[in-house]
């Protein structure tokens, strides 16, 4: 196979408008006498094996890789209390709960000579779409991480509803798979489009597929997630013979061969298929992954060598994160130093103030910012998998601090402010724009005219930033706490919650950066423990209390570590050191971003095209709560110069805005 593959807006010029509009082209129930699929009713669920106190099932989470066996905090042990990130959460879980599963199934009963039995969905959903599908596998991950790690008891109504919703998911995509031979499909295959795209992938027709291992991936991730975190063992067999179908698709064909298919987006394809080995032990199901390292994006980062240059970042990201996973389980040290040496590449000479990655969804030449700012910055997929990346190598070295120290910037300044904090059912910007006038919006590259004071719709906009918007604020908790390998509970994010540990039951209040300090406090248990709490780079210096009492510290702490027999009622009081930084960018030093803590700041400029001119010296604060600053800027115009407000960039919603500007 040869040729250079389709970009994904030269994918969707070929698709035209059908695309957009899925909702214009309801063709009806195909058999008026065939009953529609009954959804299954929240309160048709039974919790089974379900405790009256928490979720059993997922104490083991093969994502998680064989550190995180030690290392992760599980998901019933963790949840949010209040603040912005319980905010994005409960928004979300309304959209995962509003939701139509007969919508979000439409396309795979068609694929399988089924009555279509709902309406159509739009943008990347379309029925035309050569990936539609791939939002319901995000879908059913979600669904499995709110009910993993929401509520108090397991006979919660609204955990109730997540359970039967991806139980219901589940049994449907089995019953689909089981008549893929009447449909004319291979054993055990499951997609929402023909098995024929995998015969014109194999045979270089590029024009005609997208990326179809893709679809195969985020069914075969959701699969696993409903099994490991929401205990629906149906859909382990569901997932594993959607793995053979892979193998027995895949086994005869030449390296060769495989590495030019390869060259097509095949997602993380590798990483689901080495989480199912973990789980069965299946030889083939690992053997199969690695038939999926992709070696010409793969193998010059093994070396150390920075090959980012062109390459689409979101195509590229899973295969990192895959080639770790497969590391973990098979000992390559070549999939390994390809994980390590990405990140290091990627964060340190590829990555905008926000954590970002990508211009137009690409890498450019290393150390290129000031150069490559736009509106089409920071694709939100990006900084997804960058943070699955950096937990699981988190994982291996917690004492490494840059790990967590990228994953916060990367989560309060990008991930947190992707959605709309106005809309009901927390819609999300596929870009993060850095450019002056910069504006948070639906993708106007891929949705010419929408309302562009909208971030997306319910259904007529669907594409992989709404998938995995979908996932993110589920997974808000699970890196807040962490294992080191000497047991202690490390406290690696500032974010109001509240955990479980070692038979004590701990409550975390803070409200950085409007006050730079965290406290924990024991609610309940009595018991043995070592509390680690990081200190961020971004802090100008650190001091505890403990009930009242001043702990000693070194002069520059990696870490607040205190050892004790916690009781209810201890208090450890953590308070950081606090200011303004400047982070020029490393291609002018006269450009720069300011970060106020761990809060990148966005300047509220209206509509003014022309990166303003900002003297760092006049920068004031005028708010704690919201955050908010004020500085004196101009516009390059004489006499120009005039206050500009600055937010966090997270907190920007509907205004223009820039993130850089020159330094007066």
């Amino acid at each position: 196979m040869t040729g250079v593959p389709l970009r994904r807006r030269e994918v969707f010029g070929v698709l035209g408008a059908a695309i957009l509009a899925g909702g214009a082209v309801y063709l009806g129930v195909a058999d008026s006498s065939a009953a529609k699929p009954r959804s299954i009713a929240p309160d048709a669920y039974t919790p089974g094996a379900d405790t009256p106190d928490a979720y059993t099932p997922g104490a083991a989470y093969a994502p998680d890789g064989t550190a995180g066996k030690t290392a992760a905090v599980p998901r019933a042990d963790v949840r949010l209390l209040g603040g912005p990130f319980q905010g994005n959460q409960q928004r979300d879980l309304a959209y995962l709960l509003f939701l139509d599963q007969d919508r979000m199934l439409r396309s795979f009963r068609v694929n399988y000579g089924l009555p279509a039995g709902a309406m159509p969905i739009g943008g990347w959903e379309s029925p035309s779409s050569m990936i539609r599908g791939h939002v319901t596998g995000h879908l059913l991950s979600a669904l499995a991480w709110a009910y993993a790690g929401t509520g108090t008891t397991a006979s919660d109504q609204e955990r109730r509803a997540l359970k039967a919703k991806g139980d219901y998911f589940v049994a449907q995509l089995a019953s689909l798979q089981a008549r893929a031979p009447r449909a004319g499909y291979s054993d055990g295959y499951l997609s929402a489009f023909p098995e024929q795209y995998f015969t014109w992938l194999e045979q270089g027709k590029l024009n005609l597929v997208w990326s179809p291992y893709y679809m195969i991936h985020k069914y075969l991730a959701g699969l696993i997630d409903q099994y490991q975190l929401a205990g629906n063992a149906q859909a382990l067999d569901v997932a594993s013979r959607l793995a053979d179908w892979v193998d027995r698709r895949t086994r005869n064909l030449s390296y060769q061969h495989m590495q030019g298919i390869l060259e097509t987006e095949f997602g993380g394809l590798p990483e689901a298929l080495a989480n199912l080995y973990a789980i069965t032990g299946d030889q083939a199901t690992l053997n199969t992954a690695e038939r999926f390292y992709h070696a010409r994006f793969l193998d010059p980062l093994a070396a150390g060598t920075d090959n980012l240059n062109g390459w689409q970042c979101n195509v590229s990201t899973p295969k990192v994160v895959a080639s770790l996973r497969l590391a973990e389980e098979t000992g390559n040290e070549k999939y390994w130093n390809a994980a390590v040496n990405f990140w290091r590449i990627a964060t340190a000479h590829h990555s905008y103030a926000i954590g970002g990655q990508g211009n137009h969804e690409h890498w450019g030449p290393p150390d290129t910012v000031a150069s490559a700012l736009s509106n089409y910055n920071c694709e939100g997929c990006v900084s997804y998998n960058m943070l699955k990346l950096t937990r699981l190598l988190h994982f291996h070295a917690p004492g490494s601090a840059a790990y967590m120290d990228y994953y916060e910037r990367t989560l309060v300044n990008h991930l947190l402010g992707t959605q709309d904090p106005g809309s009901p059912h927390g819609f999300v910007a596929y870009y993060t724009g850095l450019s002056p006038g910069a504006h948070k919006q639906v993708p106007s590259n891929y949705f010419p005219g929408a309302d562009e004071n909208a971030f997306a719709t319910d259904y007529d906009t669907f594409t992989c930033d709404t998938a995995t918007g979908l996932e993110t604020p589920t997974r808000f908790t699970d890196t807040i706490y962490t294992r080191d390998p000497d047991s202690a509970l490390r406290v690696n994010l500032f974010i109001p919650s509240r955990v479980r540990a070692d038979g004590l039951t701990l409550r975390q209040a803070t409200s950085i950066p409007a006050v730079p300090a965290t406290t924990l406090t024991v609610e309940s248990g009595t018991g043995l423990m070592t509390l680690r709490v990081r200190v961020p780079a971004w802090a100008t210096s650190a001091s505890a209390t403990l009930n009242g009492r001043p702990q000693a510290l070194p002069p520059r702490p990696a870490a607040v570590e205190v050892t004790r027999v916690w009781a209810p009622g201890d208090e450890l009081l953590v308070s950081f050191g606090i200011g303004l930084t400047v982070r020029q960018a490393p291609d002018s030093a006269r450009v720069a971003s300011l970060a106020y803590g761990p809060v990148v700041l966005a300047a509220l400029t209206g509509d003014a095209s022309r990166m303003p001119a900002l003297d760092p010296s006049s920068v004031r604060q005028v708010s704690a709560s919201p955050l908010a600053f004020e500085a004196q800027g101009t516009f390059g115009t004489k006499g120009d110069a005039r206050p500009i407000p600055l937010i966090p960039v997270c907190d920007v919603v509907h205004q223009p805005y820039t993130t850089y500007w020159q330094l007066a």
